[in-house]
C-alpha cells in the first residue's frame, strides 16, 4: 500500500468497525505503510494525522457519536506514535 489515501481509508475503517483493538489496527496500518510510500508521502500522511488529531480533540460530538469519535482519537494517536517509531 503507498496510496496515503488508501492508509487513510483503512485508518478510518478500524476505527468504524466498533470492534476489536483499534490501537493495535492503526499501528500495523501505519506500519505496512511506511515499508511502502516514499518518505515524502508518508511525511505528508502523519501531517494529516496530527492535524486531524488536534481537531478532533476540540469538536463537540453529539452524545450519541462520543464512542466512534473517540475509537477515531484513539485510531490518530497511535497512528502518529507509530509513524514517529524508528524503523529496525
Amino acid at each position: 500500500m503507498s496510496d496515503p489515501q488508501a492508509c487513510w481509508d483503512e485508518l478510518r475503517r478500524v476505527a468504524e468497525e466498533g470492534s476489536g483493538d483499534p490501537g493495535k489496527a492503526a499501528s500495523k496500518i501505519v506500519t505496512k505503510y511506511r515499508t511502502a510510500a516514499q518518505r515524502s508521502d508518508f511525511a505528508l500522511l502523519r501531517k494529516r494525522l496530527e492535524d486531524t488529531l488536534v481537531a478532533g480533540q476540540y469538536t463537540n460530538v453529539p452524545l450519541a457519536e462520543l464512542d466512534h469519535h473517540v475509537r477515531w482519537l484513539t485510531v490518530l494517536a497511535v497512528a502518529i506514535a507509530a509513524s514517529r517509531e524508528k524503523q529496525t
